[in-house]
């Protein structure tokens, strides 16, 4: 996907919200479909629902980076990523805290996915404005 700014049909529904047939089955069947072709992130809405894929994947590098960086959630495919952008924008735009919930059961990789999100916030943060802060607090 690096580089890529579309998914086409053969990775299932990347928004559930768009699924034909809403039912349990529909549901399932489109996250194995995504699965199986390694995209573990789905939306449904501007929730992410992601699949631990329990191996390491080459979706969290600085190209995946750039391809998120300042976008609209949907500009891109379903990532973490565009889930911590908008909040990192949202937190920016109105000067106030913002939350990302995790929720999962245990092994379903919650811990990853808030390491993933930190380490995406860091390499975004105006780097000049963060030693400006540094500066003036020494």
């Amino acid at each position: 996907m690096a580089g890529s700014v579309h998914e086409g049909p053969e990775y299932g529904i990347g928004d559930f919200v768009l699924l034909h047939e809403i039912s349990q089955d529909a549901f399932m069947e489109n996250l194995k479909l995504r699965y199986e072709k390694n995209r573990i992130y789905t939306y449904i809405g501007e929730v992410v629902v992601s699949v631990n894929p329990y191996k390491t994947m080459d979706i969290y590098n600085q190209t995946y980076i750039d391809n998120y960086k300042g976008r609209e959630i949907y500009e891109r495919p379903p990532h973490i990523f565009a889930l911590a952008d908008s909040a990192y924008k949202t937190m920016k735009r109105k000067a106030r805290d913002t939350c990302i919930v995790i929720s999962g059961e245990s092994g379903s990789g919650k811990t990853e996915a808030s390491k993933i999100i930190m380490r995406y916030i860091a390499a975004v943060t105006n780097v000049g404005g963060r030693k400006e802060v540094e500066r003036s607090v020494v």
